[in-house]
């Protein structure tokens, strides 16, 4: 998967918010409770989920995406 290869190469990510989105709610989870149980911030967890913010650190999606139960390559856009 190409997004594999981006994930070995850059440091910052292109991902589509809106998987955030639909993860968090499989769960039941508000962005209140994927913060308290991912330890990132509220306002980057929603700036992700609106598209306002662009690239996003390996280690931000990493931890979100262990935290929802994904992998990395499940939120990247290609």
């Amino acid at each position: 998967m190409e997004c594999f290869k981006l994930i070995k190469l850059e440091h910052y990510l292109k991902i589509d918010g809106r998987k955030i989105q639909v993860a968090r709610a499989e769960k039941g989870w508000t962005i209140t409770k994927l913060s308290d149980e991912s330890g990132v911030t509220r306002k980057t967890i929603g700036a992700i989920e609106k598209g306002n913010k662009k690239k996003i650190r390996f280690s931000t999606i990493h931890q979100i995406a262990l935290t929802l139960g994904k992998k990395v390559e499940y939120f990247c856009t290609q």
